[in-house]
């Protein structure tokens, strides 16, 4: 898996450049992965299938178009060092929430809302 780390590092780069909302990573022993760890698998399934559009509207919940087109090149990379490694991702792809519109119970904070 170490061909993917120049592909990740242009994506880590591309998020510290342009992001204009923050991601949420969680930590490896966690048993859960975030939003945002389930749109960044998103977004390699549909390039494994050439779905740039797919990819692009993911990477636009976090970086603004011209990020998102950035991000492009190295998802595609991703995508094709995990299919070379066996790892195919199903494509689950489900249309954006409107979160303006969502109804959501309270929560209160509990630690770092992006990384624990």
């Amino acid at each position: 898996m170490g061909d993917a780390v120049p592909s990740l590092e242009s994506i880590i780069e591309i998020f510290a450049c342009t992001a204009h909302t923050a991601i949420a990573v969680h930590c490896p022993t966690c048993p859960r992965m975030s939003d945002s760890e389930h749109g960044m698998l998103r977004a390699i399934a549909a390039a494994q299938k050439e779905r740039d559009d797919i990819a692009r509207e993911q990477f636009e919940c976090w970086l603004p178009p011209v990020g998102a087109d950035w991000a492009l090149a190295p998802v595609r990379g991703l995508a094709t060092v995990f299919r070379m490694a066996g790892l195919i991702l199903p494509d689950r792809h489900v249309p954006s929430l409107d979160h303006d519109q969502t109804m959501a119970m309270k929560s209160w904070l509990v630690g770092s809302p992006t990384l624990h």
